[in-house]
């Protein structure tokens, strides 16, 4: 395939994949008590309100390590500041997981009848699979970060933000080099070959 396909199906693959995570975390941190994310104007599925250049161009390079505009939240709001945070960290991207084995089913229903459309499904179900993988690091802004505010104890977590900037040009040299990306892409893809044995 040519780059200009390549190109041309990630497109929709990484905004569908970075709009329903970020909307996904507004609407759960909206569900808890949060007013912010409405306010801000992120309680939306226009993808124009959650695009990221950089975290867009990061994720077409890497082919699933990169973000969405960041929705703001505040724990403020919430009952329980531990368990909440965890859920608004967490759900989105068991969302993303979810929504790319929807994506694997309508790939293997027309994969014979629309090349193209396969594709398309294909790139989906990746970008999707892909952004859930990647936020289990522990690198700003992935999700990981803020799991660890509220796992660790308070002193660990403060550490871990004094090297977080470190560990973020770490990875990111990692990534460009090539050395983390195949790592996290064999990932990606025994996850989404898992899926498939699912079908």
């Amino acid at each position: 395939m040519n780059y200009f396909l390549i190109f041309l199906f990630s497109i929709p693959g990484i905004i569908v994949a970075t709009t329903i995570h970020e909307f996904t975390r507004a609407a759960v941190s909206t569900a808890l008590g949060d007013t912010l994310p409405k306010n801000k104007g992120r309680l939306t599925l226009n993808p124009f309100n959650h695009f990221e250049p950089i975290g867009f161009l990061l994720m077409f390079y890497s082919g699933g390590f990169g973000w969405g505009k960041p929705v703001e939240t505040s724990a403020l709001y919430y009952k329980n500041r531990k368990r909440d945070t965890l859920l608004v960290a967490l759900i989105p991207s068991v969302v993303n997981l979810v929504l790319g084995f929807i994506f694997l089913i309508l790939q293997s229903k027309i994969f014979n009848n629309n090349m193209y459309l396969a594709m398309l499904f294909n790139y989906l179900c990746y970008y999707n699979v892909g952004l859930a993988v990647y936020n289990i690091l522990p690198v700003a802004p992935m999700d990981c970060a803020k799991v660890l505010s509220v796992t660790i104890p308070a002193n660990r977590y403060f550490q871990y933000l004094q090297y977080e900037k470190m560990i973020q040009l770490i990875f990111l040299l990692l990534l460009f080099v090539g050395l983390a990306g195949g790592f996290f892409s064999a990932i990606i893809n025994v996850i989404i070959q898992i899926m498939s044995m699912i079908l």
